[in-house]
């Protein structure tokens, strides 16, 4: 009677503790603050692209690199002697890098976007849209920066003695910075007439272009003086 008693009890106690398991298994499940935690998508990392004079090389981190080249934030980028380069950022505006400049570039994309660029030599411009932060820094210090509430640029050029850099002066654009003419507004014409004053090259460049419009903005219903 002892052991059928026993017996009883046991199936009991099993029952009970399995019944005990399953509902409290079940309410885990049910939980709605579980421990489970579901990773939150990370929004993709900025990167820059790369534009070079006549699709030449330059030096990214060490490597070659050509147009099409991605750029991260936090890269050093080198140009050789006769080649400029241009760094697009999207949103955020670009640089434009001259030949035989050494730099380092990094960018974020937040509420309020930001360019750093700390110039080791050379020459470069940094154009920044609405609502992005830029500066420029040199051995010397902060050289410019941009306030975001409006965006703008900087034109920078330090010195092989070493002396103050120049600072939007015109010099970078002179000094062929961007991967082409048409990057960050260099002056075409003007890179192209060394040992002349800034203010001839720009009266030269302003020539060239008032002499190019002037047929368009004066052809006409009278083409030719001489017609009748």
């Amino acid at each position: 009677m002892n052991f059928r008693f026993r017996k009883i009890t046991t199936a009991i106690t099993l029952f009970v503790t399995l019944a005990v398991t399953l509902v409290y298994v079940g309410a885990s499940f049910a939980e709605p603050n579980s421990t489970a935690r579901v990773s939150k998508p990370t929004a993709p990392q900025l990167l820059g692209i790369l534009t070079t004079q006549s699709n030449k090389a330059i030096t990214v981190n060490g490597a070659s690199a050509k147009s099409g080249a991605t750029i991260p934030s936090g890269a050093t980028i080198e140009t050789p002697d006769g080649v400029g380069a241009t760094i697009h950022l999207g949103g955020l505006g670009s640089v434009c890098i001259a030949p035989n400049t050494k730099l380092t570039i990094e960018f974020e994309q937040a509420n309020v976007g930001n360019i750093r660029v700390s110039l080791t030599r050379g020459c470069v411009i940094l154009r920044t849209l609405k609502n992005t932060a830029g500066s420029i820094n040199t051995a010397q210090g902060l050289a410019g920066q941009i306030d975001p509430a409006s965006g703008g640029s900087l034109d920078v050029c330090t010195s092989p003695s070493g002396a103050a850099p120049k600072v939007n002066e015109g010099a970078a654009g002179i000094a062929g910075a961007g991967a082409s003419a048409l990057d960050c507004g260099r002056p075409a014409a003007a890179a192209a007439v060394p040992g002349m004053a800034t203010s001839t090259k720009v009266a030269i460049v302003g020539g060239i272009t008032a002499g190019a419009l002037t047929p368009l903005l004066f052809r006409g219903s009278n083409p030719s003086p001489f017609s009748p």
